[in-house]
């Protein structure tokens, strides 16, 4: 994790800039885990260049905030939503519904999230395009995503198209595997040749995710407008790296997560050793379950395999994340190796599962008495629990604000520039770069966007004193290219020596490497 910066205190919340993420982890994860620090009260800043993203961002954070739905069905829907080319029925009749109360959240201010987002920084016209984009989700609206990813293969691959499956093995055992090998080949080159990340049981994904629409800047190659610039619709997500990387490869409650060796595979050796050590250290028995995900048979002898894959340990990390918001508790697996033995009885997932499988069948006047019984007493223990879950889910929510932003960095380092402390100036105490946003570490006037420590001057008039910035006191953390699978392994190592100089510019070095090496972090160097 990133430490506190010394700028934010009691008098004003914690200020993170999420630079085009393209997703919500990180926000998910300091939500979830922020009790664990006293509760400081955070405002997060999402800039996206594409509205379309944004809307997206909405969507999960309405998922997110669904109570009503069982904390097991909300992780599997979150999941098939963002990261699936292709969802079921009921998914598509539920973002249909979600689009709708997105759409009084935007023109009305209503909404399970109005207390939440902050939308006052959106132009009109943004508003209304995301309103677009809202609607634009409906059943009826024509959207061919199996033909238009098609496309952005055909695109990408160019003659190489044939040999599509060979290419894919390629990326899988030359980058994929050596960074995360929880990944199993199966799942990734599904991924890579239909768009199916997540599946969960016998269920039938026919639909279009029509959530994954945007649009792109292009020419017109025929007609009589042929050369005009026009945005176009289409399926303009990445094909290459796979929505496993952003919840699928690490877990954070385990007892040595260490720098690299967090996506090492896991021998029965290495278990037992660290199993010993995690007990010495006084770490609960739950916490080396989470290291037992990573479990690998027959480690060493060129056959190993992994006990679990990508998607079960994407579950748990969405399981733990709702779980943390709604109880205040780390979610705890109790038996090793069940993902879902952490729910234990929960009442909300248990008249969930109940309601499955009765689904519908008659089987005797009888039996219908027996579950009806049942039903009302899962109904009675699922309103208490809900009760008792309300106040630890208004403490998880209170003093959190997120507010969403059109544009880039670039944009706020204009405004900073032009309006100084009005507009994000010496404003953010931690700024998360995604590899799309790295390069404006070299632009000089990205440290005007950072928090420094205010050190007081001279007196001035009514009493006051005269403050003037001093040093930078914030963070900088920055995705490496250790995902990246076009990427080569020197490429990589090139990248990370291009950010350290970028950093370098704005008096910023790297101060330790993160919890994962996925990330970078970077303050102010010594002396400035």
């Amino acid at each position: 994790g990133v430490d506190l910066p010394e700028a934010a205190g009691p008098e004003r919340p914690l200020r993170v800039l999420l630079a085009n993420p393209s997703d919500i982890r990180h926000l998910l994860a300091t939500v979830a885990r922020r009790r664990r620090h006293g509760l400081p009260p955070v405002h997060f800043y999402i800039c996206e260049h594409q509205i379309e993203v944004l809307a997206r961002h909405l969507l999960l954070l309405q998922i997110v905030a669904d109570w009503e739905l069982p904390v097991r069905q909300r992780a599997t829907v979150f999941l098939e939503v963002f990261g699936n080319a292709h969802v079921q029925e009921r998914t598509q009749r539920y973002i249909h519904r979600c689009a709708k109360e997105l759409e009084a959240l935007v023109c009305d201010g209503r909404g399970a999230l109005e207390d939440l987002v902050d939308l006052d920084s959106l132009k009109y016209r943004d508003r209304d395009a995301l309103v677009a984009a809202f609607k634009s989700w409906d059943p009826k609206v024509l959207y061919d995503v199996a033909t238009l990813r098609d496309h952005r293969l055909r695109a990408h691959l160019a003659t190489r198209y044939d040999a599509r499956a060979g290419i894919v093995d390629w990326d899988y055992q030359m980058r994929v595997k050596p960074a995360a090998s929880i990944i199993h080949s199966t799942l990734y080159k599904e991924w890579r040749l239909s768009g199916l990340a997540f599946e969960f049981g016998d269920q039938r994904y026919d639909q279009p995710n029509r959530t994954l629409g945007s649009y792109a800047e292009g020419f017109l190659k025929k007609g009589k407008d042929q050369g005009i610039k026009k945005e176009i619709l289409g399926f303009w997500t990445d094909v290459v790296n796979s929505p496993y990387f952003s919840f699928g490869v690490d877990t954070h409650d385990r007892p040595s997560p260490g720098t690299g060796s967090a996506l090492k595979p896991r021998s029965e050796t290495d278990m037992a050793k660290n199993k010993g050590q995690a007990f010495g250290r006084g770490v609960e028995t739950a916490a080396q379950f989470a290291e037992n995900l990573f479990y690998v048979a027959n480690a060493g002898t060129g056959t190993e395999q992994h006990r679990h894959h990508t998607v079960e340990i994407a579950v748990f990390n969405l399981l733990s994340y709702l779980w943390e918001i709604e109880t205040g508790e780390p979610y705890a697996m109790t038996k090793d190796h069940d993902i879902y033995s952490g729910l234990g009885n929960d009442a909300s997932d248990m008249a969930w599962a109940a309601q499955q499988s009765a689904g519908g069948s008659k089987e005797g006047t009888a039996q219908a008495e027996g579950e009806a019984q049942s039903e009302a007493a899962a109904e009675a223990a699922r309103r208490e629990q809900a009760l008792s879950r309300a106040s630890c889910i208004v403490e998880s929510l209170t003093d959190l604000r997120v507010t969403l932003l059109k544009g880039g960095v670039d944009d706020l380092m204009a405004k900073a520039q032009t309006e100084g402390q009005a507009y994000f100036g010496g404003f953010f105490d931690v700024a998360h770069l995604s590899p799309n946003s790295e390069h404006h570490l070299q632009d000089p006037r990205f440290q005007s966007l950072l928090a420094r420590k205010q050190t007081a001057g001279q007196a001035v008039g009514h009493g006051g004193v005269e403050t003037t910035p001093g040093r930078v006191t914030a963070t900088v953390v920055v995705d490496t290219g250790k995902f990246i699978v076009p990427m080569t392994g020197e490429q990589e190592k090139q990248l990370e020596a291009k950010v350290d100089e970028f950093a370098s510019v704005n008096g910023l070095e790297k101060r330790r490497a993160a919890s994962t090496p996925a990330f970078a972090v970077y303050k102010a160097a010594k002396g400035k």
